[in-house]
């Protein structure tokens, strides 16, 4: 009975260790570059900055301000805003990038014509950040003007982008020393058991 006890048990401290530790590192900027071009909005940018929403229908981070958005396991999406340029900027192509706390960076490209193209993927520890969509496009009203720093363009760009976060399994060091201290459990119990011993009747 105490064998079958301690063998339990640490049955239960091995399948504990399948527990994740969870540690995707936090988005600290992005920016929007305008392919061969001056074009380029930007978290920090004072004057053409880019405003994010995330979840959506949230406030927009603050013109020239320091961004710190938590990311989850799996699909992150945000709404893209962004100060429009005075003239028609004569381009089609657009790069996004997207840098993490843990020094992971990302991209993706956009173009006009052809949609979202192509997306970068970055691993740090158990992290592997992948960039899936990406669409910006020229607007058609003043969608910042209120909040940014002394522009107010009528032809502002919106879009859109969007990365997976999927992190593999860790265990935890108090799962790893539950395991151990169960193995040692069950070597205990065995050790400990008599000998068996065997006696022969003969009629």
């Amino acid at each position: 009975m105490r064998t079958k006890f301690l063998v339990a048990a640490a049955a239960t401290a091995i399948a504990m260790v399948s527990t994740n530790a969870y540690a995707a590192a936090n988005l600290t900027s992005v920016a929007i570059t305008g392919v061969g071009s001056q074009g380029n909005w930007a978290t920090s940018n004072d004057t053409f900055t880019l405003f994010m929403q995330h979840p959506y229908l949230t406030g927009l981070n603050a013109a020239d301000g320091s961004i710190n958005f938590a990311t989850l396991n799996g699909t992150n999406d945000f709404l893209l805003t962004g100060e429009g340029t005075t003239v028609n900027p004569g381009f089609n192509a657009y790069a996004i990038v997207f840098t993490f706390g843990d020094g992971a960076t990302i991209s993706g490209a956009y173009n006009t014509l052809f949609g979202f193209s192509a997306g970068s993927s970055a691993t740090v520890g158990n992290t592997t950040y992948t960039v899936t969509d990406f669409a910006w496009n020229r607007g058609g009203g003043d969608l910042v003007g209120a909040n940014t720093i002394g522009k107010s363009g009528v032809t502002d760009f919106a879009g859109l982008a969007q990365f997976d976060v999927v992190e593999s399994a860790v265990p935890e060091p108090t799962t790893w020393l539950m395991m151990l201290a169960g193995f040692g459990m069950v070597g205990a119990g065995l050790r400990s058991r008599g000998k068996v011993r065997t006696s022969v009747t003969y009629a």
